[in-house]
């Protein structure tokens, strides 16, 4: 079988492991600053499709989540300065349970759209703005709505990885077999968060053996020999290589040879293709790992087969 896209492995399907969806053109735009990143793309499904389609990309991962430590902050922010303890501590619920509310309804749209395209499988978000039991009731009411998998944002979420107030999503996930994609490494604005290291998995992977946890960015530079340890040490242990394998590289990014050898090392039998969509087209990146020097069968792992042993997917 061979794809709409181009090029001597054009037979390989692919499998995205790592976009963000939008209900809107308007939300999408509003979650990249305000500006498209790739003309044309913003993040709506209508947008996704045929881009699979060219692509010849089988299933994607929408690995959606809520904002709510910003969302937080500045829910706070407009709390009256005059307010008693009391009243503070009435708003401040408040606005606790519209943050849950609010994830719950990004939740409910990601596994309707899951639903009703299944080749578009949803990754929802859970936040410690829910206490424990709603935590866990909520990633077992998103998994019999459809979802396979979570996403955090540790950097965004301002979330350790191993932040305790995780461990009911952890322990639910491994029960249900639900994934775990995790953000790892530095992000703009957000840098100097240490909760993004990927050595802090160790202390997850330790108490959840049978949890399928995948981090994504390869542990994001400058943390790769952190990654390269912690994959020696955790055989479970899966990664995405988004905005590593850039088909139009930034100065500083990896070179090809560089590429190969973090894959290796990490094991390509568990590194995934993640693009990041709409942030990035997938499709030049598609072509630049096809242009790595793997072999044949590392390159069908890592665009396709390694995803579908990780997720389940026939």
């Amino acid at each position: 079988m061979r794809f709409a896209r181009e090029g001597p492995t054009a037979d390989f399907p692919v499998i995205d492991v790592h976009v963000h969806t939008h209900r809107s053109s308007a939300v999408g735009i509003q979650a990249m600053g305000g500006q498209p990143r790739v003309p044309g793309y913003t993040g709506v499904i209508e947008e996704l499709l045929p881009l699979m389609e060219r692509g010849g990309i089988t299933h994607v991962g929408m690995v959606n989540f809520t904002p709510v430590a910003d969302m937080l902050e500045a829910s706070r922010s407009r709390i009256p300065g005059e307010a008693t303890v009391a009243q503070r501590r009435e708003a401040e619920e408040q606005i606790r349970q519209e943050m849950v509310a609010r994830v719950q309804r990004r939740n409910d749209w990601t596994c309707q759209v899951a639903r009703e395209h299944p080749t578009l499988l949803g990754f929802i978000g859970v936040d410690p703005v829910m206490d424990a039991e709603t935590m866990a009731q909520e990633v077992a009411r998103c998994r019999r709505s459809g979802a396979s998998g979570i996403k955090l944002h540790t950097a965004v979420q301002r979330l350790p990885l191993n932040d305790r107030r995780l461990w009911p999503a952890y322990r639910a996930a491994e029960e249900m077999e639900m994934a775990i994609l995790a953000h790892t490494g530095p992000f703009p604005g957000i840098d100097d968060f240490e909760g993004a290291r990927p050595g802090l998995a160790a202390e997850v992977l330790r108490a959840f053996p049978r949890l399928a946890l995948i981090l994504a960015h390869c542990g994001g530079r400058p943390y790769f020999e952190e990654a390269v340890a912690l994959a020696n040490e955790f055989p479970q242990v899966t990664f995405d290589c988004t905005g590593l394998v850039a088909g139009n590289p930034d100065p500083g990014d990896p070179s090809d040879e560089e590429l190969v050898g973090l894959f290796r090392r990490l094991g390509t039998h568990r590194v995934m293709f993640g693009s990041d969509w709409p942030w990035r087209d997938p499709v030049p990146d598609i072509h630049r790992l096809e242009r790595l020097s793997l072999t044949e069968p590392e390159k069908r792992g890592m665009l396709a087969g390694n995803a579908k042993r990780v997720l389940g997917l026939a």
